[in-house]
């Protein structure tokens, strides 16, 4: 009977710590970012900056071609952050061509990327922004 008293104690004792250490895993979280536009034009590109594990990324795209990449891993409370804007525009004038789609989308611990923050619009934009705080 004591034997069997010992061997619970153990048990649940060895329970107890491979709980703790398990609860002082961090999470990792992936973050894809989403862009789609179209322009009645031909040519033209479009500036992106994203947010990455190392800082910001200056990318350049071409309209009408979707645009994907993932980053990662990161941690909580990073900032997701991606903004497009149309290349050679000046700030003031209106933009009548180019349509804008933004998707902020992650992951948490290799799990399914869900959407976190969406930018569209139906109406032509020049630029355009999403952020998002990992929580």
């Amino acid at each position: 009977m004591l034997q069997l008293k010992k061997i619970f104690v153990i048990f649940f004792l060895s329970l107890s710590l491979g709980s703790c250490e398990r609860s002082q895993v961090k999470d990792v979280y992936y973050v894809k970012y989403e862009v789609e536009s179209s322009y009645s034009l031909t040519g033209g590109r479009l500036n992106v900056d994203i947010s990455n594990e190392n800082g910001n990324l200056l990318l350049v795209i071409y309209p009408n071609q979707p645009f994907e990449t993932t980053i990662g891993p990161v941690g909580k409370g990073f900032k997701a952050f991606l903004k497009v804007t149309k290349q050679g525009w000046d700030g003031v004038s209106p933009e009548t061509r180019l349509r804008l789609i933004l998707r902020i989308l992650v992951s948490k611990n290799n799990g399914p990327f869900a959407l976190k923050e969406l930018n569209g619009s139906d109406f032509p934009r020049a630029t355009a922004e999403a952020e998002y705080i990992l929580e």
